[in-house]
């Protein structure tokens, strides 16, 4: 390879993170069972053998994936929920932000993706507790109660089904809730 072929030296922590990038997008596209670290490193650029040097292994790299869609999603929410907004209003303003992760369409299909690895054994315990920290809190900044986040969860799920269906937009309004839908 000559000097001017040659990447850049990119830091570890850099280069863990394109890494999970691409794994977001392949485990999103064919699953955990479909994806192999082989297509992940194509699509991060590097050499298959390096993902191991960043990750125990494809499970490791599945998990941190996971852990990376909530803690985006986390801190969104984070970001939108104001102290001075009542929970229907936290609640609301979280539901807004998350149709605008809904965008991504990679990221929507891994979580859908991930929820499907459910079923695996070896994932199942992990995926539950991570799913229970959101939920938890999801529970703590919007001060909303545990039946209305349940609600927003159910929401999200069903969101996150009609993205990676393609459902048109439209579809979404129809899920609108408002304080007086709520009693």
């Amino acid at each position: 390879m000559t000097e001017q072929a040659r990447k850049p030296r990119v830091s570890q922590e850099a280069r863990r993170a394109e890494v999970i990038d691409a794994a977001l997008i392949e485990f999103g596209r064919f699953g955990f069972a479909g994806t192999s670290t082989s297509m992940i490193a194509d699509r991060a650029g590097i050499r298959q053998p390096y993902i191991y040097a960043l990750f125990e292994n494809k499970r490791d790299l599945f998990l941190t994936c996971h852990d990376a869609l909530n803690d985006r999603i986390r801190e969104t929410f984070r970001q939108v929920a104001l102290p001075e907004d009542s929970p229907y209003e936290r609640i609301r303003k979280m539901g807004l932000a998350y149709l605008g992760l809904l965008n991504d369409d990679d990221r929507v299909r891994c979580h859908l993706q991930v929820f499907a690895a459910a079923g695996n054994d070896d994932l199942r315990e992990p995926i539950r507790e991570g799913f229970n920290r959101l939920f938890d809190d999801v529970l703590e900044i919007s001060e909303a109660s545990r039946p209305e986040v349940a609600r927003f969860f159910a929401t999200g799920m069903l969101l996150n089904a009609m993205a990676a269906l393609d459902e048109p937009f439209e579809m979404i309004q129809y899920l609108e809730v408002t304080p007086e839908a709520q009693l």
